[in-house]
């Protein structure tokens, strides 16, 4: 990807917490928290001393509300939210927030027990370096929890159409399940969970949105699975 297409996608998304500082709420961030544990029951247990990163932690991000003491997050518009009142008064002090992309993450090799990357890699400049910089900074043995759109071969096609007029300013990326389970599989990871909604579900939602942009993807078919994957790395 060009530098301005990424540019453009984090113009969109500052433009987008921007407009919405007064009035959005990050309750959101904690009801994450709560799923992501209980997703993660009877695989990994987090605890004081469970050193987490997060990638795209956004406003506060999911990790705010997670009990430990050894918490770290980066996001390249770090350098806006911290600014925000309404987003800082959140958040955690104990967490360390960083201005930071994923594709070039600043700690050390084999650092962190537990990384969570929550519908990031769409807006990302590399995906594949993400991945890559995940496996160097995670331990052996280390849990990922990504969760991440993605699309049936026919969305796929026309999000990439799509593309060529910048429709959705957002997301650069768009995923098949196949395309990001051969990222995953690349770089060494075991899939050891995996979960999606389905496509009809969200096709359903978006066609009764009553929304211009998610009305236009449902009849057009380009409907999206959330789908979450639990990954370890084995060495």
């Amino acid at each position: 990807m060009n530098d301005d297409r990424w540019n453009i996608a984090q113009e969109y998304e500052k433009n987008w917490w921007d407009t919405r500082k007064e009035s959005v709420s990050l309750e959101f961030y904690r009801n994450f928290a709560e799923d992501l544990t209980e997703y993660l029951q009877g695989i990994f247990e987090i605890k004081k001393d469970t050193v987490i990163l997060e990638i795209g932690s956004g406003a506060a991000g999911t990790i705010t509300f997670l009990d430990s003491e050894e918490k770290y997050a980066v996001d390249p518009l770090e350098y806006f939210y911290s600014t925000v009142e309404q987003f800082t008064k959140d958040r955690d002090p104990r967490v360390h927030y960083y201005s930071a992309k994923g594709e070039n993450l600043p700690f050390d090799n084999s650092f962190f027990d537990l990384i969570i990357i929550d519908n990031v890699l769409d807006h990302c400049d590399d995906a594949e370096k993400v991945i890559k910089e995940m496996k160097r900074v995670i331990k052996k043995e280390g849990i990922i929890y990504l969760r991440q759109n993605t699309y049936h071969f026919w969305g796929v096609f026309i999000r990439n159409l799509l593309e060529k007029f910048t429709f959705d300013r957002g997301h650069p990326y768009t995923f098949s399940k196949k395309v990001l389970k051969n990222y995953i599989e690349r770089e060494g990871f075991i899939i050891i969970g995996y979960s999606g909604t389905g496509y009809f579900k969200t096709w359903l939602k978006e066609l009764f949105a009553f929304r211009k942009k998610e009305f236009i993807k449902a009849i057009l078919f380009a409907t999206r699975d959330k789908t979450t994957y639990i990954l370890r790395k084995e060495y």
